[in-house]
């Protein structure tokens, strides 16, 4: 087992009412709601997009391909993202591709930052390494592409 990562894709509104309740009541909410295949809300590749353990390297790429003065794609960090700063989000990962990842792919750099399985993945060949990662990019961009259509925000749940 390790930690996975799913975005869910809702409302504004509802990003405003996950924020004023207490942790555990926005997990169990979160839980229930989304991550449960069950749930309300739960439709996978439209409100539910899962990642597998490559997404915080994924996570740290993307962040480190960010050309931006103001180093925006460090919002890839919050739990909760309103649909404004999710549509700028959007709009930056269109601009990263696979060899603009690669091109800023440092094992040692990941490792050294503590990024989750890093360490692990540091002597996978190079071939092995990118078909793990390369689809967490596709998950993002998908992610946070329906999201700005449909003007909605992304939340980040880990399990």
């Amino acid at each position: 087992m390790g930690i996975v990562c799913e975005l869910y894709r809702m409302s504004d509104s509802k990003i405003e009412e996950l924020k004023k309740m207490e942790s555990e009541v926005a997990e169990e909410f979160l839980d229930e709601n989304f991550a449960n295949i069950f749930g309300k809300y739960h439709k996978e590749n439209d409100t539910v997009f899962s990642m597998d353990k490559g997404w915080d390297i994924t996570r740290f790429l993307i962040k480190q391909n960010d050309k931006t003065e103001d180093r925006f794609l460090k919002i890839l960090d919050s739990k909760y993202i309103e649909s404004g700063k999710a549509k700028r989000v959007n709009e930056l990962l269109c601009g990263i591709n696979s060899d603009g990842i690669k091109e800023v792919c440092d094992r040692k750099l990941m490792a050294e930052n503590q990024v989750y399985l890093a360490k692990r993945l540091e002597n996978w060949n190079e071939t092995n390494f990118w078909n793990y990662i390369m689809p967490h990019l596709d998950t993002y961009k998908k992610a946070f592409k329906k999201a700005s259509e449909l003007n909605d925000g992304i939340v980040f749940n880990f399990n």
